[in-house]
């Protein structure tokens, strides 16, 4: 039988096996290369896709709604940073503090800096625009004058 369709393998190389066609042979191992290689990138991003939601909900869970206020510890080149976040409702504006009600009933006043990135909604405004009932999260740096104060108005 192999006489029969030796003229068929040499006219049409399409019919035969890939063991029977160069062209073949160095076709299907590139082809299982980029298989392997596609299977390998679904599996890291897989694998990193759950990292990234725990980390977004430890972040939801320390810094969410929730938040009361924060004492977070940082260290980089310049050294250590205590930065601590406070979050509640503006019970009073004056010209460089603001007077939170925060969420456990602790009333605590806030300096702010005059060089402070204050953001309503997110966008950037003056601090004599916020008002009473809004919910204020300010950022400092130990008991100096807070640097960054986030306000979104009340629902």
């Amino acid at each position: 039988m192999r006489r029969f369709t030796f003229p068929l393998h040499c006219e049409h190389g399409g019919l035969t096996f890939c063991s029977d066609n160069r062209g073949m042979r160095r076709r299907l191992p590139k082809a299982l290369w980029a298989v392997a290689v596609l299977l390998a990138l679904n599996a890291v991003l897989l694998l990193a896709t759950p990292a990234s939601a725990l980390t977004r909900g430890l972040e939801d869970l320390f810094f969410g709604p929730k938040l009361v206020r924060a004492e977070v510890i940082l260290q980089d080149a310049a050294g250590v940073h205590d930065l601590r976040i406070d979050r509640g409702r503006i019970r009073h504006v004056a010209n460089s503090s603001l007077t939170l009600l925060e969420r456990d009933g602790t009333v605590v006043s806030i300096p702010v800096s005059p060089t402070a990135e204050v953001l309503l909604n997110g966008r950037r405004v003056f601090l004599g625009s916020l008002r009473r009932g809004m919910i204020a999260t300010t950022v400092r740096e130990g008991d100096a004058a807070a640097y960054t104060v986030h306000v979104i108005q009340r629902r």
